[in-house]
């Protein structure tokens, strides 16, 4: 009788006690992990007017950067034009890319749309925010028409 008491409070332990640890456990089945994503669609700062971007040349560089301390680290290229000279295209977070199975090395030919900040006088460089990059016959896209990244999941209507 003692031994069938004492087996009964431990199964009602251990329920109790999956009962506690089940949904921590089953809030992990998404895959490679849920990432709460920081980014937000790109705004152009009120004191710099906007324009669309569209240009070829071929990769200088690729490095990775953040645009903001709240932000995953991400990958941006430097890209030689005829029209602009070298040009800074950030692409996005270097996990989303790393998913998408594509290498860019220097000397690269590359086709890029996005947005950019009108450069200021004297200013040398020209920042730009990728929406696509073309590269042979192939597409990367990045971006949706509004800016909103395509690695972000919820879209309002």
């Amino acid at each position: 009788m003692k031994r069938l008491s004492l087996t009964g409070a431990w199964l009602v332990g251990l329920a109790l006690g999956a009962l506690l640890v089940a949904p921590d456990v089953l809030a992990q089945g998404r895959g490679q992990g849920f990432r709460a994503c920081p980014y937000t669609p790109y705004l152009c700062p009120v004191s710099a007017t906007c324009v669309a971007f569209e240009e070829a040349g071929k990769v200088v560089r690729t490095l990775t950067e953040s645009l903001g301390p709240d932000m995953y680290p991400g990958m941006a290229v430097v890209v030689e034009t005829k029209t602009r000279g070298e040009v800074h295209v950030h692409l996005g977070p270097v996990w989303f890319l790393e998913r998408q199975e594509f290498e860019l090395k220097p000397g690269d030919p590359v086709r890029i749309k996005g947005v950019c900040e009108k450069p200021a006088e004297g200013k040398g460089h020209q920042a730009v925010v990728a929406y696509e990059l073309h590269k042979g016959d192939f597409v990367l896209l990045l971006r949706d028409a509004q800016g909103r990244p395509y690695w972000e999941a919820w879209r309002k209507k």
